[in-house]
């Protein structure tokens, strides 16, 4: 008896094959991580121990082979015509989503939101909330049937309560997400950000919310007209596509918007990242333009590089004198890169990641002119975001002068420690006069706070910046103490502690000390 074989018979046989040989492959490249284990057990080892073991080992960073066998997965998820694979939605349109199950309380979010939003205009400064848009549109339905996505749900609560608490509130999803032409327009069909055509539409419309609470702000760099954009076809895959693979995913292109006005300016990042120079070279991380490792790396990191606990942008040639201060998600990564271009100082904190002090207690310290805060509804629900410090006041208790000090790079040593006595529970703000550049070319001046050998905070002055508008870091000691508790300032001769021959004079120190009000 002979057997006939279909078309699609052959095709799944060969996948079948396929599936098998990349299986028994992958199960060869890995068979250490099998064999460790089940040696252990054979030597009387608990048969639980190998279970933990075997699991940790096919599950962790160790597994060679992993990122294939989630592609081969993927491609076979998409040859079947599933819509769902890994957590990850395939929408109608081709978009990929991850839809949020359940409805969260976000009540607490609109109470601390609204806590911050009266405190800061008790003290005289302007905020706004900006809702940033989900790629799930608010007026039509790309979800397969019998999926249920609550985002923009949690995004409607959300505006409603704050509303009703007179928080000024800016909802991008009415301009950037209510169809499904705006949804392809400014998102990514891997990822669960939008591209930097939607960012660059985020950033003209903040700009016009920001001019409309302050009358004399230019925006003059909003104007499309003075951008470049670039795309690089089939370079990268999205948060979303990591999850499935290219063969089920498909890939995105990658675009990023350069001025083609001329710029200078700076970025300085918690991990001391110091970048000086055009726009490009202070916000663009270069290697995710010139590499494509789908699976390794996340190309929406191309601005800045990725998210820091703090960053710092100066821009002395900007219009605009204002001190901009700006909590996050990650959304706001390029947007806050072109808010760069206008503003002399734009300050980014990231509450999920930021813990030397409250975000109460960083404005009272660090006073800004305006407070912005960008969030997706996706992490409106995130406990980092919904409590944001006690409204407690901070008292000045005294002030010193300590005059001037030397810091130079010399074998081992580049920094000189302040004759200062820091005490833990205190609140401290340093200012300077100025700071001299008595040899080299540093790219900056950094200021440590230490408890004995431990790092517990600190700033870089960008040094021509601060002769125009000021130096001044606020900065705060642990109420429990720390592990040594003897706390230092370190001046240091620039933030490179390889660069030789550098020495730098800090002129006019002086320190307040505050403390909580009883």
């Amino acid at each position: 008896m002979r057997f006939r074989y279909t078309g699609k018979q052959v095709e799944r046989i060969i996948g079948c094959a396929v599936f098998c040989l990349t299986v028994a492959a992958i199960t060869f490249l890995n068979r250490t991580l099998i064999m460790e284990p089940a040696a252990a057990f054979l030597r009387g080892g608990s048969f639980q121990t190998m279970k933990r073991d075997l699991q940790a080992n096919l599950l962790g960073d160790r597994l060679r082979g992993k990122d294939e066998l989630l592609t081969l997965n993927g491609g076979f998820a998409r040859a079947e015509g599933r819509t769902e694979y890994n957590k990850i939605q395939t929408m109608t349109n081709g978009m990929l989503t991850a839809v949020i199950e359940e409805m969260p309380d976000v009540s607490p979010f609109a109470d601390n939101v609204s806590h911050l939003h009266r405190f800061l205009e008790r003290r005289g400064i302007p905020f706004l909330f900006i809702l940033a848009p989900y790629k799930e549109p608010v007026d039509e339905n790309l979800l397969p049937p019998g999926v249920t996505d609550w985002t923009n749900d949690i995004g409607d609560e959300a505006v409603r309560m704050l509303r009703e608490r007179n928080v000024p509130v800016l909802d991008l999803r009415e301009t950037m997400s209510r169809t499904r032409e705006q949804i392809e327009t400014y998102f990514y069909r891997t990822d669960h950000h939008w591209n930097a055509e939607g960012a660059f539409y985020a950033y003209q419309q903040i700009m016009e919310a920001i001019r409309a609470r302050f009358p004399d702000t230019k925006t003059t760099f909003a104007d499309g007209s003075l951008w470049e954009k670039t795309v690089l076809p089939d370079w990268w895959l999205g948060s979303h596509g990591k999850r499935v693979g290219p063969l089920y995913a498909g890939v995105d292109d990658l675009d990023y918007y350069l001025p083609a006005f001329e710029t200078e300016m700076a970025r300085y990042s918690t991990g001391i990242w110091a970048y000086k120079g055009d726009f490009r070279k202070a916000n663009i991380r270069e290697w995710f333009l010139q590499t494509s490792d789908y699976m390794r790396m996340d190309h929406y990191q191309r601005y800045l590089g990725g998210g820091y606990p703090l960053t710092l942008h100066r821009n002395q040639r900007a219009e605009n004198q204002l001190n901009l201060l700006i909590y996050r998600d990650s959304f706001m990564l390029p947007v806050e890169c072109f808010l760069s271009t206008e503003f002399t100082s734009v300050e980014v904190l990231d509450p999920r990641e930021y813990g030397a002090m409250s975000e109460m207690d960083y404005v009272r310290l660090n006073p800004p002119d305006l407070v912005l805060m960008m969030n997706y509804p996706g992490t409106l629900a995130n406990g980092y975001f919904q409590d944001f410090g006690l409204d407690r006041e901070l008292v000045p208790v005294g002030e010193a002068e300590w005059g001037d000090l030397t810091a130079v790079v010399s074998g081992e040593t580049d920094y000189t420690i302040l004759p200062a006595a820091l005490e833990s529970g205190k609140s401290y703000q340093l200012t300077l006069e100025d700071i001299e550049v008595r040899n080299g070319a540093p790219e900056g001046a950094m200021v440590a706070l230490y408890d004995g050998d431990s790092r517990l905070d600190l700033t870089i002055f960008d040094i021509e910046y601060g002769r125009a508008f000021g130096y001044r870091w606020g900065f705060q000691i642990p109420e429990s103490g720390g592990a040594e508790g003897n706390y230092q300032l370190r001046f240091y001769a620039g933030i490179s502690p390889d660069a030789e021959g550098l020495e730098l004079g800090y002129r006019g120190i002086r320190i307040q000390t505050f403390e909580a009000a009883p």
